[in-house]
């Protein structure tokens, strides 16, 4: 008698191309996120800086990050449009 195969005929999976890549790497997906955090910081900021018992320096902090989500969601934005990055 001649011993059975237990194995199977399927092929090995090709390796995910995706695999190991970065999850900062969200592509155009992550351009609504910054897009409404912008908005939320800059609603604190003004919250900050109009309530007279609160510190005016938080406020311009917040409006400083504000300013870089704007500018990394119009450099993600760039990339996306000339083919740097994919998404």
């Amino acid at each position: 008698m001649t011993p059975r195969k237990t194995g199977t005929d399927q092929q090995p999976q090709q390796p995910d191309p995706e695999h190991g890549k970065s999850p900062t790497r969200m592509g155009f997906f992550m351009v609504p996120v910054e897009l409404v955090g912008t908005v939320l910081l800059i609603g604190m900021g003004v919250r900050f800086i109009t309530v007279s018992g609160q510190s005016d320096i938080i406020g311009y902090v917040l409006f400083v990050l504000a300013a870089l989500l704007v500018f990394d969601a119009v450099r993600r934005l760039r990339r996306l449009s000339t083919g740097r990055d994919r998404y």
